[in-house]
């Protein structure tokens, strides 16, 4: 659910349809508590059922002729609803069950998040699917893995497959999509829907794949309808993914001569394989914002990308903003100073996930390069692995070989958020980063675990204090037990549960 816009046309599709599935579905507490959760992030108390008649809320004397709020005409009631926020919106259908019949005007659900959690959730994305499936224009599924969330996945998505005001459609899985493809659960059929959605929409201007590794294997098969029914319309494409394997997965080539037609593509995501210099190269839109990397396993094969291709494409994009994730990249991680990164990349965010070393000198590049550009430095490992030992790849006290990370600090200017979890860390050196960066630092994650403290338990305390000074008292390092099991041991827990909501972020 979502507050219409100012500028939003309302909906003339009929209500009646609607009113009477309301009538015959008495609403309880579970299925409205569902309806705050599937509506696009709304958090609400559970609406009571009010079958009881408009008297009880507006006293009605009959012996004058005082209008009733009940006897409101529709459009007056719609016009009211449209200026409210969401929660009080909510409230307001409370009321009786007249003004509940206004809350679910399609004019209200233009923008529906579908929670695929339990049955409960599934009962309600039904019906939003059913009752909206032809009004609704902004789409996100969340789902579980499990089959019979993907089935509802699939159900939600055939339903759309016939709205032609239909613009934007988000896939957001919690971990791999597929885990046990059947013959009536698969990414043929996931990706089918996806088609008849694209054929049928009239101005698609979002698509994300959720970072299916099933959907992306061959790009071809998605960006050829793309091309030829939205290339003037399409404004985010999210085609990055999530390998189940990184070290051996399935590649098929791709004409990036495709992208050429995106007039007004801004934010792309994509797979380090097919990044070249000829991608860089067809993105000379000018209207370029964010560009998405997913590095993955390493080849010495991979092409890669030139310093004058980033030269030319920054030229062409002076806006752009370049996010770098290496996920799972065990091989990538040791090149990443040496092959990946090229010096007029525009990077802005790095974010490292459980590649499980650290590469220093890409650090010290990292300071050099890109002290004008880097926002976010975001470097995440597991405890156990043996080789996570930061502070024993330099020598501590050494001016002439100072801490990385307090380096990057100290260089990258515009640099606020450093979460830095899986490698042992220097208290004293945390605190010169809170020194250099208390200006501009808004996100400081370490784990207590990892914290390496020379100092007695006054000086300790004090530092630590020093730091809540700047971040706020409510900062502390974390505790093994506020972070996902994967964090303290590799094989305790999925680290797609951690990955995917950082890397779905990207695409929004």
């Amino acid at each position: 659910m979502m507050v219409r816009g100012e500028n939003e046309e309302k909906s003339s599709l009929s209500l009646q349809p609607i009113m009477k599935k309301i009538e015959e579905a008495p609403v309880n507490g579970n299925r409205q508590q569902t309806a705050a959760t599937m509506s696009s992030g709304c958090s609400m108390t559970s609406l009571k059922s009010n079958s009881s008649s408009s008297s009880d809320v507006v006293a009605k004397d009959n012996n004058n002729a005082d209008p009733c709020w009940d006897s409101l005409p529709s459009v007056i009631l719609l016009e009211i609803f449209s200026y409210l926020p969401q929660e009080s919106r909510i409230q307001a259908s409370q009321v009786c069950r007249y003004w509940r019949y206004a809350l679910f005007h399609p004019s209200f659900w233009k923008k529906i998040t579908f929670t695929l959690m339990d049955n409960d959730s599934i009962l309600w994305s039904r019906c939003l699917s059913s009752w909206f499936k032809f009004s609704v224009q902004d789409v996100t599924i969340r789902c579980e893995s499990a089959n019979n969330y993907v089935r509802e996945a699939l159900f939600v998505l055939k339903k759309l497959s016939g709205n032609r005001q239909l613009r934007k459609v988000f896939l957001e899985p919690i971990r791999c999509m597929f885990e046990y493809p059947t013959q009536e659960v698969n990414s043929k059929k996931l990706l089918k829907q996806l088609l008849n959605i694209m054929e049928t929409s009239n101005c698609l201007e979002a698509l994300s794949l959720g970072c299916i590794e099933e959907l992306t294997e061959d790009l071809t098969v998605i960006l050829e309808p793309l091309k030829h029914n939205h290339a003037n319309h399409l404004t985010h494409l999210s085609l990055a993914s999530i390998k189940d394997d990184p070290e051996h997965y399935n590649f098929l080539e791709l004409d990036h001569s495709l992208f050429n037609s995106f007039a007004r593509l801004s934010i792309l995501s994509i797979d380090y394989d097919h990044v070249i210099d000829n991608l860089l190269q067809a993105l000379n839109s000018g209207t370029m914002e964010r560009l998405v990397i997913h590095v993955h396993g390493w080849s010495g094969e991979y092409v890669g990308t030139s310093n004058n291709a980033w030269i030319a494409f920054t030229q062409k994009n002076p806006r752009c903003e370049l996010r770098l994730n290496l996920i799972h990249s065990y091989s990538a991680v040791r090149v990443l100073d040496s092959e990946i990164l090229q010096s007029a990349m525009p990077l802005t965010h790095l974010k490292v996930l459980f590649c499980e070393r650290v590469n220093v000198t890409a650090f010290q590049i990292i300071s050099d390069w890109y002290s004008s550009t880097l926002k976010s430095l975001i470097w995440i490992d597991s405890f156990n692995y043996h080789q996570n030992h930061f502070n024993s790849v330099y020598n501590f006290g050494d001016l002439n070989n100072p801490d990385p990370l307090v380096l990057a600090a100290w260089k990258c200017k515009n640099l606020s958020e450093i979460v830095f979890i899986g490698h042992e860390y220097f208290l004293i050196n945390l605190a010169a980063i809170v020194r250099l960066r208390h200006n501009t630092l808004k996100r400081f994650e370490f784990a207590e675990s990892d914290i390496v403290s020379e100092q007695s338990w006054m000086e300790h305390k004090a530092i630590i204090n020093e730091v809540k000074e700047v971040m706020g008292k409510q900062w502390k390092l974390l505790s093994d037990e506020e972070l996902p099991k994967v964090v303290i041991h590799s094989l305790s827990g999925d680290s797609r549960e951690v990955i995917m909501p950082m890397v779905l972020r990207d695409q929004k």
